[in-house]
């Protein structure tokens, strides 16, 4: 599910089974052009979606956060969700905030190739897996 006027719709009917909150994570750092800040923010969005269209019914997909670098940077997560999944780029040192009883997981994109659509394909599938695994794990305990 996304964070869309269309898709809320509905929500109210969708709340007991949306149990994961993914929130994309944008971290602006000094020493790259603004075109290229559009491009990884754009990739970053694109890989999100990738994962919720495959996780469709368990997920919601949060707007991008983005922050400066020389701010904070711990990010607190909306409650109510029994997993918080936060996405961001390999070199951003970003942090999710305690969550009391919800499971965390941060998933670094890697910053190269980003034109590449076999690598936007396998990141997507190797960042799939990766929350599968922890709703697996959560529910082994």
């Amino acid at each position: 599910m996304q964070w869309n006027v269309n898709e809320f719709e509905n929500w109210e009917e969708l709340r007991p089974y949306v149990d994961t909150a993914l929130l994309p994570l944008y971290l602006y750092r000094d020493g790259i052009e603004v075109k290229e800040h559009v491009l990884r923010m754009n990739y970053l969005l694109n890989v999100a979606a990738g994962i919720e269209q495959r996780l469709k019914g368990r997920i919601l997909l949060f707007p991008l956060s983005y922050r400066f670098a020389w701010e904070e940077q711990e990010q607190k997560t909306p409650p109510g969700f029994a997993f918080s999944v936060g996405l961001h780029f390999s070199g951003d040192k970003i942090r999710l905030g305690d969550q009391g009883e919800a499971s965390t997981l941060m998933l670094p994109v890697g910053e190269e190739d980003l034109d590449s659509s076999l690598r936007f394909e396998v990141t997507v599938d190797v960042l799939t897996k990766e929350i599968i695994r922890l709703w697996q794990q959560k529910s082994a305990q």
